[in-house]
């Protein structure tokens, strides 16, 4: 699955109240958080928490220990973003 579909997907997922989990699509943690955090700054979603755990003061050595999507949301710009990209 190329990451634009699996972002379509995620989207969809969240929209439809759901909890997309890393283990959905085949990804480890450290790729699922890189892809959430690409989500989240592009403004397709908001309300994600990635949670690290690590020497806090180099951020190269902090792996991934979490990504909470319990709270996310599409944002009105992924709402047009998935709306369009379905269509």
């Amino acid at each position: 699955m190329e990451n634009k579909e699996i972002i379509l997907n995620i989207l969809k997922e969240i929209k439809n109240g759901n909890i997309p989990v890393h283990t959905d699509y085949n990804l480890n943690l450290d790729m699922w958080a890189d892809l959430i955090e690409f989500m989240h700054d592009r403004t397709y979603i908001a309300d994600v928490t990635i949670y690290w755990f690590g020497d806090d003061d180099t951020y190269y050595d902090e792996k991934v220990h979490s990504v909470d999507l319990s709270k996310a949301r599409l944002t009105t710009f992924g709402e047009k973003f998935l709306t369009e990209e379905m269509n």
